[in-house]
Parts: C-alpha cells; sequence; structure tokens
C-alpha cells in the first residue's frame, strides 16, 4: 500500500504519516518536504481498510480510509490541508472527505445560528425559538445525510466512520439511545461483520451496541419497577456530567432540600420556568436549598448556551439523549418542565412545584 502526492507550499514543514487507532494515533513515518513539496510512503498489504493520516499539525491534517494494495495520490497546500487537498485512486478517502466536508458545513450553519440567537432579545421568544428550531432541523439534516450515507456504502468502513462523527463539543450526532440512530449502528455493524468479522473497529462497534442495548433493558426494568410502585418516597440515584464533564450524584446532596429538576434548551416553558427559579433560589440556598438540574437536551451547544445565557448559577447535568434521557426515563418524565421536591431526608415530598406554590412550600419546610 501507498500514499503518496504532492503538498505545495511547504518547503521546510514536515509531513506526518500516521495510522488511526482505537486508543489514538500511531506514528508510521515522516518526511521533511522539499521545494517541490512531492512525498512517498508506503506499508504492506493491509489486512481490513485502516484510517490514515496525513500531518503537518493536530489541526491541519487529512485523513485517508486505504483499503489493501491501494495506491493513494493526494495533493493539497500547506495552508489548509483539510479544504484544500484532493485524492485520487482511493473510494474510501474520497467518502471520508464527502461526510468531512458535509460536516464542516452544517456545524459552519449552527455557529451562525447560535450568533443569530445571541443577538436576539431575551424579550423576542418567538424569535427565539425560530432560531431554535432552524438548529435542531440543521442537526436532522445532518443525520438524514449520515441515514443516506449508510443505506448506500453498509459495508465501507465509512460507514463505520458516519456513524461516529461528532460536533465540536464530543456528542455524537447519532444518538444510539434513538432507534433509528441504532438501527444505523447495527446496520453497519452487521454488514462489516460478514466482511471483516476481526478488525477491531468490527469488534468495537459490536461491543458498543451490545452495552448501548444492555443499558436499555436496565431501564425498561427500572420503568416496570417504578411503574409498579404505588408511591416513590425514596429517590432513584441520578449521576450525569455536567458542562465541564465532571460526573455528580444526586445523592452528594443529602442534607439539603433538594429541587431535582428537569428542563430543556429547546422547551420554552422550561426558559420562563428558570427565570422565576432564580428568583427562589436566591431567597433560599442560605437556608439550605439546592437545585439539581437535568437537560433533556441532544445538543451540548445549545444546552450550554442557554445555561450562559440565563446565568444558571445551581448543578446542570444531562446525558445528551434528549427524550431518551436515562433521569427522565428513570423518574419517568412525560412533559417539562417537571420537577421533584426532595427533603434533607432524601424523601420526596413534592412534585411539579412552580413558581409561587414552590416558593410557598420552601417557606414551610425551611422556615
Amino acid at each position: 500500500m501507498r500514499v503518496s502526492g504532492n503538498i505545495s507550499d511547504a518547503e521546510g514543514k514536515t509531513l506526518y504519516f500516521q495510522k488511526l487507532n482505537l486508543d489514538g494515533t500511531e506514528d508510521l513515518d515522516s518526511v521533511q518536504l522539499k521545494e517541490n513539496g512531492s512525498f512517498k510512503f508506503s506499508m504492506q498489504k493491509l489486512e481490513h481498510p485502516t484510517f490514515l493520516l496525513l500531518k503537518l499539525a493536530d489541526n491541519n491534517l487529512i485523513t485517508l480510509l486505504a483499503d489493501s494494495t491501494e495506491k493513494i495520490e493526494v495533493t493539497a497546500n500547506a495552508k489548509n490541508l483539510t479544504e484544500s487537498y484532493s485524492v485520487k485512486n482511493s473510494m474510501g478517502s474520497k467518502y471520508i472527505k464527502t461526510l468531512n466536508q458535509k460536516l464542516e458545513t452544517t456545524k459552519n450553519d449552527i455557529d451562525s445560528l447560535i450568533t443569530v440567537y445571541n443577538n436576539i432579545p431575551e424579550l423576542e421568544t418567538e424569535q427565539r425559538k425560530a432560531v431554535r428550531d432552524e438548529m435542531i432541523k440543521s442537526i436532522n439534516n445532518q443525520k438524514n445525510f449520515i441515514f443516506d450515507f449508510v443505506m448506500t456504502n453498509p459495508r465501507s468502513f465509512a460507514s463505520y466512520y458516519a456513524v461516529f462523527q461528532r460536533f465540536d463539543d464530543g456528542s455524537l450526532i447519532l444518538d444510539p439511545n434513538q432507534k433509528k440512530d441504532l438501527n444505523m449502528y447495527t446496520a453497519v455493524a452487521t454488514s462489516l461483520d460478514l466482511m471483516y468479522p476481526e478488525a477491531p473497529r468490527v469488534k468495537q462497534l459490536k461491543s458498543f451496541i451490545l452495552g448501548i442495548k444492555k443499558e436499555q433493558r436496565t431501564r425498561q426494568l427500572r420503568e416496570e419497577l417504578l411503574s409498579q410502585a404505588n408511591e416513590v418516597r425514596s429517590i432513584p440515584e441520578v449521576e450525569e456530567e455536567d458542562l465541564n464533564g465532571k460526573k455528580i450524584k444526586l445523592s452528594s446532596l443529602k442534607g439539603k432540600m433538594v429541587l431535582l429538576s428537569f428542563w430543556a434548551s429547546w422547551d420554552q416553558k422550561s426558559m420562563e420556568e428558570n427565570k422565576r427559579l432564580l428568583k427562589i433560589y436566591s431567597k433560599y440556598k442560605p437556608k439550605g436549598f439546592e437545585v439539581y438540574q437535568v437537560s433533556l437536551d441532544k445538543s451540548k451547544i445549545l444546552w450550554e448556551e442557554a445555561v450562559k445565557k440565563d446565568k444558571l448559577p445551581w448543578i446542570n447535568v444531562s446525558d445528551l439523549r434528549f427524550t431518551s434521557s436515562v433521569p427522565a426515563t428513570t423518574y419517568n418524565i412525560s412533559k417539562l418542565p417537571a420537577n421533584f421536591l426532595i427533603s434533607k431526608e432524601g424523601e420526596i415530598i413534592g412534585k411539579d412545584l412552580f413558581g409561587r406554590i414552590l416558593d410557598e412550600k420552601l417557606a414551610d419546610v425551611l422556615n
């Protein structure tokens, strides 16, 4: 297998040739480019399709999908390898370029919409909702693009690459906890397993799917147990990550009066309720009141923007699984906003208390 080509405007720069493994990159070779920018790297015959990198810097690289004995030819400009490169003799590599270009377009669209959203006055709720709807539409269009690609190319490792694409915040574009999305992961795993059963990425994908299905069965059992109970007194545990990636347990707040609150940045009623909750939080926090809030967002970008925009000071966590949120399923949440008031002893003493009613309840139990 060979990768060769030409990188213009790169005299004196070092071009790295790397293999992209499941646990990180592996250096294969490197060359200091001369004035003509030509390069040539060779490898032994590949056992299965493999992801390779041509890299000048961490943010200036080309991703290739090499197969067997391909003789890949690449041309690019050193100023921006990602945008300038073209590739020959490698269909997989062309697929990767198409996938990356589409995702980059989507991310740029979302960034533009966020800028528009931030410039809309807070009181213009309808305009803000329209922009949020456009963001969700853009995300769904990206997902549909991946669906179509996978169904057209189920036996290409490019489809593996497609189902694991992520936004800049690290969140997967396809949510494996949604049935349609999980079907895409399963379709890729089934097709690739027929041709490359021993490939590490195929084994990883199969293990990933089994883990998701096991988690779903556990969640379903938990739902059944909750539905059979006449009254929920003790609180099921919640442990999710905040915006900084730190996992926080609901039980860590035992000894305080806690409002377990469910919301989403795409739900206007939730956003309005958060503004009322800010005043209540400020009033009762000195008396031992805390809020543990769970977002039902599927985009970290939108979730983080809402938290920062409204300056929400309490604990805010999410598993970014939208309506498939594990905490929401555990507590059988069917509408937003929703909340549970939990006593200092760890028992649920109120449900769906908002505004004045919550204020009066806290005044009663904390004074």
